[in-house]
């Protein structure tokens, strides 16, 4: 089963924005639409909208309030019940590794939902943007690729779906874009089976582990890479247990490499680990077999391809060598001050932490306030109160309350030297003041109002 989705967002910060709406449609393997679901909330009252953001949507600002919406909790307490009753399946987006993955992880995180929903439980994720890029490099002539301002191809799903055909897109809408992104899907399955069929099955990070640890060589599709498509073999030896994988380049000479790499120059050292290229295993990284890459492209290995290939795989000091000069994966560093949007990655919720999330969805507010006081670790306490301070005020303390509006107009009102890290009400109006060479729309001023008034 797939599960295409997208979301509308209050901005392109995937800190401290927000999701405003969220679309998606379950197909079964043959991309027939099964069910689908969309949702819409309000805003959080901490939360400064871009006004870009809001006309590219077209999301006036008395939507933004409507009190027939649910809340932003109860939003994603329902996408989540949603895709935990679809799964599990292979969730797929339009460049939504880069936004739409993490911009979920979160929402789901702040809400104290399983935060990784995507990438357990048997789900998967894949991110169709680089399929349609691999299909425009294999198969020229399948899609029709627009041209952007400056002459270059331009894959904006906006753009895309109707130049191929697809002339229902509500582009910026959630599931609009949902449709649009299951067309050209359909248009990849249909017309270059050859790409969709293997890398589609291929999401899971145990396929691909699968695949990488059959010690066999690969092609990797890198878009921007010259060339875009290269031979690789898999020297690390986390096969089956780490999250990435390292690969090396076979078209560099690694057997000479060896014997000098001790005095190797910089440049000499810069082009080794240039060869060197570290993948995330669910990330679904556009790899093909041998077989695969010569039915798709007419690729195939070069001898001395090949002969790095078996010399790396009979010296697996070297390997190892070569694994610990790729830079290791690290986790940002804490942020002093930081807003708890920031502290996602400072560590997992405890096993107990983990249960009292759990009892807390089940709840009514009342018992949500004694969960919200039980939790150990304090980003979830807050997170908590939080979702109390949205569903039912009168339940907290004074100092609750207050620690909670002065943290609101603090974010409201920002830094006067610019120094926060989120959009505040004075940078939304700069924001808007930056189009001042010409007349204002009426969206603009009904933003503008709106913003002072906030």
């Amino acid at each position: 089963m797939f599960i295409f989705y997208d979301i509308e967002t209050t901005g392109i910060d995937i800190v401290h924005d927000q999701i405003l709406q969220f679309g998606a449609i379950l197909t079964d393997e043959d991309l027939v639409e099964v069910d689908r679901f969309e949702i819409r909330c309000q805003l959080l009252p901490w939360i400064v909208p871009s006004p870009d953001a809001l006309i590219v949507t077209a999301t006036p600002v008395g939507r933004l309030e409507d009190a027939s919406l649910p809340d932003f909790y109860a939003m994603m307490q329902k996408i989540a019940e949603r895709l935990a009753a679809w799964g599990p399946a292979t969730f797929i987006g339009y460049n939504s590794m880069r936004f739409d993955e993490p911009f979920l992880q979160r929402a789901f995180w702040q809400a104290l939902l399983p935060p990784y929903l995507t990438v357990t439980g048997g789900n998967a994720r894949l991110d169709l943007l680089p399929l349609i890029r691999a299909a425009a490099c294999f198969r020229p002539g399948l899609l029709n690729i627009p041209f952007g301002e400056k002459g270059a191809p331009s894959f904006r799903l906006d753009g895309l779906a109707p130049a191929n055909g697809f002339n229902a897109h509500r582009a910026h809408d959630a599931m609009g874009d949902v449709e649009a992104t299951l067309f050209l899907a359909r248009k990849i399955a249909q017309g270059f089976p050859e790409l969709w069929g293997p890398l589609s099955m291929r999401a899971p990070k145990a396929e691909l582990t699968a695949l990488l640890g059959s010690g066999a060589p690969v092609f990797l599709f890198r878009h921007g890479g010259t060339p875009p498509v290269t031979c690789y073999h898999r020297i690390d030896k986390g096969y089956g247990r780490g999250s990435h994988a390292v690969l090396a380049q076979l078209g560099y000479d690694w057997t000479s490499a060896k014997a000098k790499i001790d005095s190797f120059k910089p440049g000499e050292s810069a082009a080794l680990r240039k060869a060197l290229h570290r993948i995330a295993l669910n990330k679904a990284p556009l790899l093909f077999t041998l077989s695969e890459a010569e039915a798709i492209a007419g690729l195939t290995p070069e001898a001395a391809e090949l002969a790095q290939a078996e010399f790396l795989a009979g010296d697996s000091d070297y390997c190892l060598r070569l694994t610990e000069m790729v830079a290791p994966f690290a986790r940002p560093e804490p942020i002093a001050g930081a807003q708890v949007e920031e502290t996602i990655f400072d560590g997992f919720a405890s096993a107990q932490d983990e249960q009292l999330m759990a009892e807390f969805q089940l709840a009514d507010p009342p018992e949500q306030l004694m969960i919200a006081r039980a939790f150990s670790d304090p980003r979830f306490r807050h997170l908590a109160i939080r979702v109390l301070y949205v569903r039912a005020q009168n339940l907290l303390g004074e100092r609750e309350l207050e620690q909670m509006r002065l943290g609101i107009r603090r974010r409201l009102d920002g830094d006067e030297a610019g120094g926060h890290r989120w959009r505040s009400i004075s940078d939304a109006i700069a924001e808007l003041e930056a189009n001042s060479e010409r007349t204002p729309t009426v969206e603009e001023l009904e933003i503008m109002t709106w913003l002072i008034n906030r």
